[in-house]
């Protein structure tokens, strides 16, 4: 620990020597993208580095239907960034890099109306209650990105990113809140089929896409 807070210091000292292009006041910026609808501050560091750091909201929920059973489907609440752009010359191109901070999991939740088929076995609603499914991934995803649009400055301004965050392979998981819940046969079955749908979660899925679009201002 003592050892990060030197590099945070000396980081910050290198930022009071830094370029008047790239190194004025705090800048604030709302976006939208594939994390969602967030808002994120900007804060120079050093000549050519800017410091970013936000918080994105999913609001959208959805329906889906899988093996007859409609589903609602809830996107994780909240995701963290805080990255450190790099800018190679002054056109606005920038490269990132930091982590991502994904505060919970894709949440799946339903009732069946008709009998269900878990395992080898077929079960009433009566039975399976609601069914409730988690695909889970690592909290922490370190990102990679690249973007257009210098994050400080004055004024309104125009910014773009694009990147990726690895979380690691999602793990399905099922719960049922029926009378048979803690039946060991039953709980085969669902586990059963969250295995099955484990191994049908192709290998490009352990990464997250980024796509970014923010509109700044600079004080």
């Amino acid at each position: 620990m003592p050892r990060l807070r030197l590099g945070f210091i000396i980081v910050l000292l290198l930022g009071v020597n830094a370029s008047p292009v790239f190194a004025q006041g705090v800048t604030g910026s709302v976006q939208v993208g594939t994390l969602g609808i967030g808002a994120q501050v900007a804060t120079p560091l050093a000549s050519r580095i800017n410091f970013r750091g936000g918080l994105d909201f999913q609001p959208v929920s959805f329906e889906v239907l899988a093996d007859d059973v409609e589903l609602d489907v809830e996107l994780p609440a909240a995701t963290v960034t805080a990255v450190i752009d790099l800018y190679p010359n002054e056109s606005g191109f920038r490269l990132s890099a930091g982590v991502l901070y994904f505060g919970g999991s894709l949440g799946l939740e339903g009732t069946p109306e008709e009998d269900v088929e878990l395992g080898n076995n077929v079960y009433t609603p009566a039975q399976v209650g609601t069914i409730r499914g988690s695909l889970g991934t690592s909290s922490l995803a370190p990102y990679a990105g690249f973007g257009w649009g210098n994050a400080v400055g004055t004024g309104f301004g125009f910014a773009l990113d694009v990147g990726i965050a690895y979380h690691g392979t999602p793990e399905f998981s099922l719960e049922a809140s029926g009378p048979v819940s803690s039946d060991p046969q039953f709980r085969r079955d669902l586990d059963e089929e969250a295995e099955s749908a484990n191994d049908d979660i192709p290998g490009v899925a352990s990464v997250y896409p980024v796509l970014k679009l923010g509109l700044s201002y600079g004080f």
